[in-house]
């Protein structure tokens, strides 16, 4: 598929924008800077720091309306700074098929085909077999934008965090959207059998 996209920003529906900046407001704590960490306002200038934050506010489980959207085969996607790292990591969860044929009987993951079509595990009472492929790709903290001095005191701007947004949805993009195109040129020809 040419227009497959790992993930993307929701900025096409009229008042997303405005919601993310509500729950920036609400968790901003998640800019907070540390301790022997540049800052100003109380915000971060870390760009790290400060995208990660932008990252977690935007993205499922914490956002009631994710202002970054997914695939329907990621699961789960989580940009941190794990403390044996120095640097950033982004790990993305995919619903992959079976590597091996399905004895009768099984099922896998389902494909909802309703308002946000996802893979879903079948109901508990069905024998299930489900597969997932966990990508773990290291970030170019270096690639991602430096904020600039908050607005106002304790609030981190909706201009630096979808800047930081950007950079990461593009970034992880370019890892991911390569596995989703050989999904989805391998899929169908395991559906034909």
């Amino acid at each position: 598929m040419a227009g497959t996209q790992a993930f993307w920003i929701d900025a096409g529906h009229e008042g997303t924008q405005e919601r993310y900046g509500e729950q920036l407001r609400r968790w901003r704590h998640a800019f907070a800077a540390k301790d022997g960490e540049a800052g100003a306002g109380g915000i971060t200038l870390d760009p790290l720091h400060f995208a990660l934050g932008a990252w977690e506010v935007a993205t499922r489980p914490m956002a009631e309306s994710p202002y970054v959207r997914c695939h329907p085969r990621v699961l789960d996607a989580t940009c941190h700074r794990p403390e044996e790292t120095r640097g950033p990591l982004a790990v993305v969860e995919l619903a992959v098929p079976a590597p091996v044929p399905l004895p009768a009987g099984w099922s896998t993951w389902q494909r909802q085909d309703d308002a946000e079509p996802a893979y879903v595990a079948p109901p508990y009472e069905r024998r299930t077999a489900l597969t997932t492929l966990e990508l773990r790709v290291p970030l170019a903290a270096d690639r991602l934008p430096t904020p600039t001095r908050a607005r106002a005191d304790g609030l981190p701007n909706l201009d630096d965090a979808q800047a930081s947004l950007e950079a990461l949805v593009s970034e992880l993009n370019d890892i991911v959207t390569p596995f989703l195109r050989e999904l989805d040129a391998v899929e169908p020809a395991a559906s034909a059998r």
